[in-house]
């Protein structure tokens, strides 16, 4: 089969620069192609190197320094009118149309990514073309949800809680849905061979975006917490600000406020790192806290910490229970004396500790990308192909 991904006009296809969509698209792709599939990626330009899975195909995007003002007001009020969800969509759109129109044979299947308008578009370029869904995130802007679904074959998710938070909002049949939890590369995330025996210091880490929702700050307190007490932790911060942000940090307020409580209590800062730095972070701690605030969908960086031999500690909410799979201590986010005392019982106690590293590594390896890649594999049809990470 020939699949079609269109990523994000907000996001690279970048080891470098881009997110966790590209991430998902690349690691997707790599198992289709392995299978005999054939994979081409629909993506915007960014200077960065881009993934070399698939056949790359650009596609144009405007930003505001492009336009006239005339064009930018114009913009605006189609933006209002149809409901898309990012700034001058339509010139993402229509490059991403006249792209698709040029195949030839007509791809299988189109995957587009946190997209509720695209479907209804592509169905008229590539009329018997299966379009898919695949849903990351909370998605909430639609002005006609009735023809997004009369053209998607399938809605995709990345875990039953934006399955059920999808259909519920927007009046979704569920017999329209397939679940695929993002998966994980253990040849690439692999612990180190003493990873059950922290040494003097255990050491804590946060991966990931900076942004209050993300809970880096609840981390910091948590860790001080435990430097106040005298017990034995570190802690590393690796991350920077969303896609455009990076090397701007300290333009950010709640980013100022981190830095200088990372500052008074010792804590390394990293900043952004690419995909290929990733592993290695990982594997060098002995412990990863994923304290979201929101309901955070799945959780990517939750598997990737587990194969590398951490121990987990999540918030409760959202998908993230269902990417941790009973390997994780799971907390409340907003209750602090939980998260410290769930960070305390790791770090005083070391037999607890190997027993967490040990089901972190297990529940890792539960979860290949050739599983989430099945899910796409398979024909749309009227029941859901749910996949469940067991």
């Amino acid at each position: 089969m020939n699949f079609c991904f269109v990523n994000m006009p907000i996001e690279y296809y970048s080891p470098v620069s881009g997110g966790a969509i590209s991430t998902l698209i690349m690691s997707i792709g790599r198992e289709l192609l392995s299978h005999g599939h054939k994979a081409t990626v629909l993506t915007i330009r960014g200077g960065d190197p881009m993934y070399d899975i698939g056949e790359v195909i650009p596609v144009e995007v405007r930003r505001r320094e492009d336009l006239s003002f005339l064009q930018r007001r114009a913009s605006s009020l189609r933006r209002r009118w149809s409901g898309w969800d990012w700034p001058y969509f339509e010139y993402y759109l229509n490059s991403v149309l006249e792209k698709l129109g040029r195949f030839s044979p007509a791809p299988d299947k189109v995957v587009v990514f946190n997209d509720l308008v695209s479907p209804s578009y592509i169905k008229r370029v590539l009329p018997r073309t299966e379009v898919i869904v695949c849903l990351q995130n909370e998605w909430r802007t639609n002005f006609n949800m009735a023809e997004t679904i009369r053209h998607t074959d399938l809605f995709v998710t990345c875990s039953d809680y934006i399955r059920q938070w999808t259909a519920r909002t927007h009046k979704i049949p569920l017999d329209k849905f397939a679940v695929a939890h993002s998966g994980v590369d253990s040849s690439v995330f692999t612990p180190r061979e003493d990873y059950l025996e922290p040494g003097d210091r255990v050491k804590v880490l946060f991966l990931g975006r900076i942004d209050p929702n993300k809970g880096p700050d609840l981390t910091v307190r948590a860790v001080a917490a435990l430097w106040a007490e005298g017990l034995p932790a570190s802690l590393t911060v690796a991350g920077g600000l969303w896609f455009y942000g990076h090397g701007k940090e300290m333009e950010n307020p709640f980013f100022r406020s981190l830095k200088a409580k990372m500052d008074a209590s010792g804590a390394e800062y990293l900043g952004h790192v690419t995909r290929a730095h990733v592993p290695e972070i990982a594997r060098r701690h002995d412990i990863a806290c994923v304290l979201s605030r929101s309901n955070e969908p799945f959780g990517l960086v939750v598997l990737e910490a587990m194969a590398a031999g951490c121990a987990v500690i999540s918030s409760d909410r959202g998908g993230l229970p269902e990417a941790c799979g009973g390997a994780a201590t799971l907390v409340n986010p907003d209750d602090f004396e939980a998260v410290t005392a769930a960070l305390r019982a790791l770090v005083v106690d070391k037999q607890f500790l190997r027993s967490a590293k040990t089901k972190s590594v297990e529940r890792a390896a539960r979860s290949p990308w050739s599983e989430c890649a099945r899910v796409f594999e398979q024909s749309a049809r009227k029941e859901a192909l749910e996949y469940t990470a067991k």
